[in-house]
């Protein structure tokens, strides 16, 4: 399975395209790279069946990106409220507003 950690539909899992299910997880990668002057943060929404092909996409891309010093937070999520698009779900909700880091994994 590909993972598409440049995936822009907001309010879906971000796993793959043909993944239309709500997210219920996010991954953010937080880490620096070799020359420890800059911080990359990245994040990734990901269904319950494709969390653990979502941290083992960040891990590899960080990885692939040089990222050395930093760790990877999972939080489970509310999935957003039904009868909203996907659009606005972004919008109206505030970050981290129904969220719980439940596992913080160094790179």
């Amino acid at each position: 399975m590909t993972i598409s950690l440049s995936h822009a539909r907001p309010g879906t899992c971000q796993a793959a395209d043909v993944c239309s299910h709500p997210p219920c997880f996010q991954a953010r990668l937080e880490a620096a790279g070799r020359s420890q002057t800059h911080r990359v943060r990245k994040e990734a929404d990901a269904c319950a069946g494709h969390l653990g092909n979502m941290v083992q996409a960040l891990t590899a891309w960080a990885r692939a990106h040089g990222l050395t010093d930093g760790e990877l937070t999972v939080l489970a999520v509310d999935p957003p409220p039904a009868g909203i698009p996907p659009a606005l779900r972004a919008i109206q909700e505030e970050p981290d507003s129904h969220a719980l880091a439940f596992s913080t994994m160094r790179l």
